[in-house]
């Protein structure tokens, strides 16, 4: 069942990698699809970029937050700040992950209350965990050790307290490291493409932690469908874990594109002193509430999503 078809769709930050996929499959359905943006990324050769609504804007602004909202049936933010820790801007994190997230509640609040609404949380929202705590459900204590893991864990609560103060409803999904094809080109949404790239190109490339760290991956298109679920549903509040329901070490992963590329080389490396403070260790979701509420199952094995996603960059370069 569809029940997207003309429905008024708000895609805060959707010209990033998630947001493409998704207004791409949300067009297909038949929704009138607004992506709020303020760096689009190469998105001019898309076949469906002119079916698109794009504003310009900066979601620490709230008046064009506000001016964007008005009359959406739906509201996803996919709005987030992933930095280099060498070249780190706290305060843009803070602005992007924690202001913009208020400036929707408060837009919601004022002229939009009915809207559905979904926010993306992360997985370094609970830091590092320990083995006995894996798979980690939804309900774990989280202890972010990151910036951007306390500031995703803040706009969380900002979720909650609108819900409690005001009956403002919020879907919450947290999100592993999603990979795939990048339909905007960019080359650092995830540590898949990265080696990826580098392996096509006949590369070597470093593998941090002598690649012994367990990984829960999920392709872009699993996570597109639960979403798309989600929004064909008639429920509008809960925190929701997603993943692959798999893990694998991140060795494995390399070992996997380099036979797949069938080119490239790997050296496995200890975590740079830049980043040792920040490194999360072993994860992986524990997806059974997801996949009882919303009938949702990942579809896409670690196989087929590298092999789809090495394909389109042998094609797309």
């Amino acid at each position: 069942m569809n029940s997207l078809k003309s429905k008024k769709i708000l895609l805060v930050g959707g010209a990033g990698f998630i947001g493409l996929h998704l207004a791409q499959r949300l067009l297909e359905l038949g929704s009138n699809v607004t992506i709020f943006y303020k760096n689009r990324g190469k998105t001019e050769k898309l076949n469906f970029r002119n079916d698109i609504n794009f504003i310009n804007g900066n979601i620490a602004d709230y008046k064009a937050i506000e001016k964007s909202v008005k009359n959406k049936d739906i509201i996803i933010n996919l709005a987030a700040v992933v930095q280099d820790y060498a070249e780190f801007d706290p305060y843009l994190d803070l602005e992007v992950n924690c202001k913009g997230q208020l400036n929707i509640l408060e837009a919601r609040k004022k002229i939009n209350s009915k809207a559905k609404y979904i926010f993306i949380g992360s997985r370094t929202q609970f830091g590092r965990v320990n083995e006995k705590d894996l798979p980690v459900s939804e309900d774990l204590c989280q202890r972010p050790i990151s910036l951007y893991g306390i500031h995703k864990h803040t706009a969380e609560n900002y979720c909650r307290l609108y819900e409690r103060a005001f009956n403002l409803k919020s879907v919450i999904l947290r999100f592993p490291q999603v990979y795939g094809p990048s339909l905007a080109g960019k080359n650092d949404h995830s540590i898949v493409d990265r080696f990826i790239r580098k392996a096509l190109k006949n590369e070597e490339f470093d593998v941090n932690g002598y690649g012994k760290d367990i990984k829960d991956l999920i392709y872009v298109g699993d996570v597109v469908d639960l979403i798309v679920r989600i929004l064909n549903s008639e429920i509008e509040e809960g925190t929701f874990n997603v993943g692959s329901g798999e893990k694998i070490k991140l060795a494995e992963i390399a070992e996997k594109i380099v036979k797949l590329c069938k080119s490239g080389s790997f050296k496995a490396v200890p975590f740079p002193k830049e980043l040792i403070n920040f490194e999360l260790g072993d994860f992986n979701f524990n997806i059974s509430k997801a996949k009882k509420a919303f009938n949702w199952s990942p579809n896409t094995k670690i196989d087929e999503g590298l092999k789809k996603t090495i394909e389109f960059y042998r094609k797309h370069g």
